[in-house]
């Protein structure tokens, strides 16, 4: 886990903007840890979740998430950690993929505001670990230490 993050601390700030590390990041949790086959970040425009970066094999159909709406809209409501073990399960789950089988959303901070989260979705059930949580609350920081 230390050295996902150092690696992701080291490349993160060599972009040139926050859009840039956006992007570094969505890339780089995607190839370095296999099970997780989408990998998205949103950024809250007052009510709504915007995506402003995404690596996986195709597109989302959600590039605008009002908050409160899906998992991802909880989380930004929330302001937790959400993860869901079988989406298919989960009537709260907005469906982008039909090989999705689970998700988590990490909320990225500003002082107290939600300003964006995280968003991975993995073609496994029951994907996510206590160590991935760990791993994208420390990449939420990262990207959060970058806000002007």
């Amino acid at each position: 886990m230390d050295t996902l993050i150092e690696s992701l601390r080291g490349k993160i700030a060599k972009a040139p903007s926050f859009a840039a590390a956006c992007e570094v990041t969505v890339r780089e949790l995607r190839r370095l840890v296999r099970k997780f086959d989408w990998v998205g970040i949103y950024m809250r425009q007052g009510e709504e979740l915007v995506l402003a970066a995404w690596d996986g094999p195709e597109a989302t159909q959600h590039v605008r998430i009002p908050v409160g709406q899906g998992i991802c809209g909880l989380a930004a409501r929330t302001g937790k950690t959400v993860v869901v073990a079988d989406v298919n399960a989960d009537p709260r789950y907005l469906a982008c993929f039909p090989q999705t089988r689970s998700e988590i959303v990490v909320p990225i901070y500003a002082g107290d505001d939600v300003i964006g989260e995280i968003d991975i979705d993995s073609d496994k059930a029951s994907a996510f670990t206590d160590e991935d949580r760990q791993v994208l609350e420390s990449t939420s920081a990262l990207l959060a230490n970058l806000l002007p």
